[in-house]
C-alpha cells in the first residue's frame, strides 16, 4: 500500500506504476521471448489477439510472430507485442499471455526490448540475431545492441534501455571502449574515463555509416561542382536529414579527425581547391585584362557573368580574386585593397572626404564611388557625416 497525496483514486488505474518522473516511459510495443505451454489446445499463430499480463496490468494485445508462421505447444520463439493501451516495462520483466476466448493461459516469458524502434520485418535475419543477443548475450553484447537500436543517443539513455545493473553496465562500457565498439560523438573518451552521462554515443557500425554518408555527400558535391570551394553547412545538414545535435557532433568529430575542413559557412574536404581548366583560365585572363585597363571603373557584375558564366564568376569570388561591392560593382582584389588604403589616407589627411573628392581622386564615375563608400560604411571603416565621410572611431 502507498499513501500518495494529491491523487484521486479514480486517477489510479489497474497496472499503474509509481516511479520518479522520467525514469520510465510507457510503451505500446514490446519485443519479448515467449514459451508456449506444452498443454495448450492449439498452436500459436501470427496476429493472434491475446491478453497481456505484466505486474498488475492487464492489456489486450496483438502478437506478431517473428521468424516463423506458428509456435507448437512447448516451443519457444520471439514475439513483438502491440498493446491497445500503454504499459510500463523494462528489460527482464516477466509476463503472461492468455487467450481471451475461450479463456486459456498460453504461456509467458521475459521482455527483451521495451521500446523497439518500430515494427519489425518478421523474417529479417538481423532482427532475429539482435533478439538472440539481447536474450543470451554477454552484458557487452546487450549494451551494444541497445546502442544499435537507438542509433545514437546520450549514454544515460543507452544504459537505461539495456536495463543492466550499474556495476555490470560500467564493466561492459569499459570493455566496449577498449575494443573500439563504442564511439563517443562528444568529447574525448578513454576506457579509463568513460563518456559523461549526457554525451552522445553510438556504435562503431553506426558511426561508420554516418561518416560515410557525410563524406560521400562532400565528395559528390566536389565532383559535380568543381568551381565551388565547398558545400554550405546548412545545405549539407538538409541533405543528410539528421537531427541538429547529431549532425553537429558528426561534423565536429570528422573535422577533429582531419577528414573534413570547415571554412565558414562552407564545409569541404581537406586539400580541395578550385581548379580551372585551360579554357576557363583563358576566359579569366581576358576578363582580368579589362580590370587592369580600368581598375576603378571595371566591368560590373552582369558583364562579368555574361563573359565568364555564373559558375566561373562565383569561383573567382570564392577564390578572393574578385571582391563584390553591392549592389553590382566588382573590383579586383589588389585594386580594392588599394582603394581602401587610399580612402583611409585621404580622410586622415583632410579629416573627411566627399564622394566627389573620392571620385576625382580615382578618376572614376559616381556609380562606383557611391557603392564603394556605402560598402565601407557597412564594414564600419567609415561613417557618413552629411555629404562627407570620416573614419569611424
Amino acid at each position: 500500500a502507498v499513501n500518495i497525496s494529491g491523487v484521486d483514486l479514480e486517477q489510479v488505474l489497474r497496472g499503474s506504476v509509481v516511479a520518479h518522473p522520467g525514469d520510465y516511459q510507457p510503451t505500446r510495443r514490446l519485443d519479448v521471448r515467449f514459451r508456449l505451454l506444452p498443454d495448450v489446445t492449439q498452436p500459436l499463430r501470427h496476429s493472434t489477439e491475446v491478453k497481456f499480463y505484466i505486474g498488475a496490468a492487464e492489456v489486450v494485445a496483438r502478437l506478431r510472430l517473428l521468424g516463423g508462421e506458428e509456435l507448437l505447444p512447448g516451443e519457444e520463439g520471439w514475439l513483438q507485442l502491440e498493446m491497445d493501451d500503454p504499459v510500463v516495462a523494462v528489460r527482464g520483466d516477466r509476463y503472461i499471455l492468455r487467450r481471451p476466448s475461450p479463456g486459456e493461459t498460453l504461456g509467458g516469458g521475459s521482455v527483451l526490448d521495451p521500446h523497439p524502434k518500430g515494427r519489425h520485418k518478421r523474417f529479417a535475419q538481423a532482427v532475429l540475431e539482435r533478439l538472440n543477443a539481447l536474450d543470451q548475450g554477454t552484458p557487452a553484447e546487450v549494451l551494444i545492441q541497445s546502442m544499435v537500436a537507438l542509433g545514437a543517443a546520450p549514454l544515460q539513455e543507452v544504459l537505461q534501455r539495456s536495463s543492466l545493473e550499474a556495476e555490470v553496465a560500467r564493466q561492459a562500457l569499459s570493455e566496449l571502449l577498449a575494443d573500439g565498439q563504442l564511439v563517443s560523438l562528444e568529447g574525448d573518451v578513454k576506457p579509463e574515463a568513460p563518456p559523461a552521462a549526457a554525451n552522445l554515443i553510438t556504435s562503431l557500425g553506426y558511426w561508420n555509416q554516418l561518416a560515410a554518408r557525410l563524406l560521400a555527400e562532400l565528395d559528390g558535391y566536389h565532383a559535380t561542382n568543381p568551381l565551388r570551394r565547398g558545400l554550405p553547412r546548412e545545405e549539407l545538414k538538409s541533405r543528410l536529414k539528421l537531427p541538429v545535435r547529431l549532425f553537429n557532433a558528426t561534423l565536429r568529430k570528422l573535422i577533429n579527425q582531419g577528414d573534413v575542413a570547415e571554412n565558414s559557412p562552407l564545409v569541404l574536404r581537406p586539400g580541395h581547391t578550385i581548379r580551372l581548366n585551360p579554357q576557363q583560365q583563358r576566359q579569366v585572363e581576358a576578363l582580368l585584362k579589362r580590370f587592369a585597363a580600368a581598375p576603378y571603373a571595371p566591368p560590373v557584375t552582369k558583364e562579368c557573368q555574361a563573359e565568364l558564366g555564373e559558375d566561373l564568376y562565383n569561383a573567382l569570388l570564392e577564390l578572393g580574386e574578385l571582391v563584390f561591392v553591392p549592389p553590382d560593382v566588382v573590383f579586383h582584389r589588389s585594386d580594392y585593397e588599394h582603394m581602401v588604403a587610399e580612402v583611409r589616407r585621404l580622410i586622415t589627411q583632410k579629416g573627411a572626404v566627399t564622394a566627389a573628392e573620392v571620385r576625382d581622386h580615382f578618376n572614376t564615375s559616381r556609380r562606383y564611388v557611391l557603392a564603394f563608400l556605402e560598402h565601407l560604411d557597412a564594414l564600419g571603416i567609415t561613417v557618413r557625416d552629411g555629404d562627407a565621410r570620416r573614419l569611424k572611431k
